[in-house]
């Protein structure tokens, strides 16, 4: 694996140890922590037997792997995150958004010759259950939502939900997005490294629109990945962020024929009505796509202020790295990413409210343009 340190401005020096080629950087004067990037390149050989994807080939395999516990990996939180949060502004450059792109109207097709298995599996579990309709409505207080299962009421394979998939790890299962036409996904920083143990977490594997063990548009392995070095060096909830850009399948295609990809939005005031997506161990095992439907709300200044978004939801581990989406089913702009939980002060009920970091220039924005969004 290449680990490749960025910064604005960068004085590079390459190292290279047992085949791995490691950059580091010096970091010019004055530099801000926030605007250095971290960023790992997987090395190993595409369609290797040992790729996470080959390893995970199986329905049984993927439902064997436990939800990521969003604690252990980010660690005790540097005190210089309660000062910085304190200080940092609630709206740092004007709101901006990126738009979302349709996928290939053959890929159903190329899709299923492809994995016939994963989608006769899924047809085998339609089972009649009929989700309830969402209704946009402004909450905006802790604990408050509505909860619903996307995929249970049949194969459901359409466009946004199909953008929204499980991302299998070294360490456990979070969940991602596609958020760009450059196959990059965004997850949680915590779903990428881990500050209690010091190293990248690796290992990620992608299956877009997953379902029960079952994965119709297949698995996609890991190329690259970045995240600010401030969730290395402080750990707090607005620099928990982290894009992945995936390779392409077995057949040269990448995830976004299959998927198309969501928009992105950055700036954004702190209260929007939010569709959060993912994979919680806590509700349907893990193997279902949940939403809840809540506004969000930022907490007090010593809990982050309007770096961070709270939103009431029973989602817990394994949701982590799903996307919180504006305007869902129409604009699809995926505007934070699940976090975790601090306390009944900070953020609610535990099970029944969790955090995300407010998608800002400083963190979305640098990180998805390190690796080419």
């Amino acid at each position: 694996m290449r680990v490749i340190t960025i910064f604005a401005v960068v004085v590079v020096t390459s190292i290279f140890v047992l085949g791995c080629s490691t950059t580091t950087a010096q970091q010019p004067p004055d530099e801000p922590t926030d605007e250095l990037i971290m960023q790992i390149e997987n090395s190993s050989p595409a369609g290797a037997a040992n790729a996470p994807a080959n390893l995970l080939s199986t329905p049984e395999s993927r439902q064997n792997v436990q939800p990521l516990d969003w604690d252990v990996t980010r660690g005790e939180v540097s005190p210089e995150a309660q000062l910085s949060d304190e200080l940092s502004s609630t709206a740092p450059g004007p709101a901006g958004s990126s738009p979302g792109g349709a996928p290939d109207p053959d890929a159903d097709k190329e899709a299923e010759s492809q994995h016939e298995d994963d989608w006769e599996g899924l047809r085998e579990l339609e089972s009649g259950f009929v989700s309830p309709a969402a209704s946009e409505i402004n909450f905006g207080t802790q604990d408050v939502f509505t909860q619903y299962c996307e995929n249970c009421s049949a194969v459901n394979l359409n466009h946004p939900q199909r953008a929204i998939g499980k991302l299998f790890t070294s360490s456990g299962s979070c969940s991602a997005s596609v958020v760009s036409g450059q196959n990059v996904i965004v997850t949680a920083a915590h779903c990428c490294y881990n500050r209690s143990a010091g190293n990248w977490i690796g290992g990620w594997s992608f299956a877009p629109a997953y379902r029960d063990g079952f994965a119709p548009y297949g698995m996609f392995d890991w190329s690259s990945a970045a995240i600010l070095t401030r969730w290395v060096n402080v750990g707090d909830r607005k620099s928990d962020a982290c894009v992945i850009k995936l390779r392409n399948d077995s057949s040269g295609r990448g995830v976004t024929y299959y998927t198309g990809w969501l928009g992105r939005s950055w700036n954004y005031s702190t209260t929007q009505v939010h569709h959060s997506a993912g994979y919680p161990g806590n509700i349907g095992g893990g193997n279902k796509l949940e939403l809840c439907i809540s506004e969000s709300f930022n907490p007090n200044s010593g809990c982050g202020g309007g770096s961070v978004l709270n939103m009431g939801c029973s989602m817990t581990f394994g949701a982590s790295g799903g996307p919180w989406i504006r305007h869902y089913r129409s604009g699809n702009w995926v505007n934070s990413v699940v976090s975790g939980y601090d306390s009944a002060s900070c953020t609610g009920s535990f099970g029944s409210t969790f955090n995300g970091p407010r998608f800002t220039g400083d963190n979305i924005v640098k990180i998805c343009n390190a690796i080419g969004c």
